[in-house]
């Protein structure tokens, strides 16, 4: 329970920061326990939207598995979205890494894996992914 509400507490947090930059967004509760896509975080700006899946950890990678991908890959499809991953890592001061899935190492097996190379090299803090759903959003006008 207490991982549970660790998780619950980052999306909530997350969830804040993207509203504090401009970015509207919405935190879908039990996201994952109805077997419809989902994700837990779906944010957008005039159109531009994305599927964000959050993830803490103490470690310095984390573990997507291949069904929450495939889910957020088919959410994201439906609405036309980009998949994001938002990972905080303790290890980094509890920083937040917007993760494309793209842009993750991906398994064999269809999951994705994140540490904080990739995360550093690759990700962008909240405010720069706000910034860049402000650019997308611009440009389909």
């Amino acid at each position: 329970m207490r991982r549970k509400k660790k998780g619950i507490r980052a999306e909530r947090e997350l969830l804040d920061k993207l509203w504090n930059y401009g970015i509207g967004a919405i935190r879908v509760a039990g996201s994952g326990s109805t077997g419809h896509p989902s994700a837990d975080i779906i944010a957008g700006y005039r159109g531009k939207l994305a599927v964000i899946e959050v993830k803490t950890t103490s470690k310095e990678s984390i573990y997507v598995g291949s069904d929450e991908v495939q889910s957020m890959r088919s959410l994201a499809e439906v609405l036309g979205a980009e998949c994001w991953l938002a990972v905080k890592f303790s290890a980094d001061r509890g920083k937040f890494y917007m993760v494309r899935i793209p842009d993750a190492r991906e398994t064999s097996s269809g999951s994705v894996v994140i540490d904080l190379s990739i995360a550093r090299s690759k990700g962008l803090p909240v405010e720069m992914f706000a910034k860049y759903i402000f650019q997308q959003s611009s440009s389909k006008v």
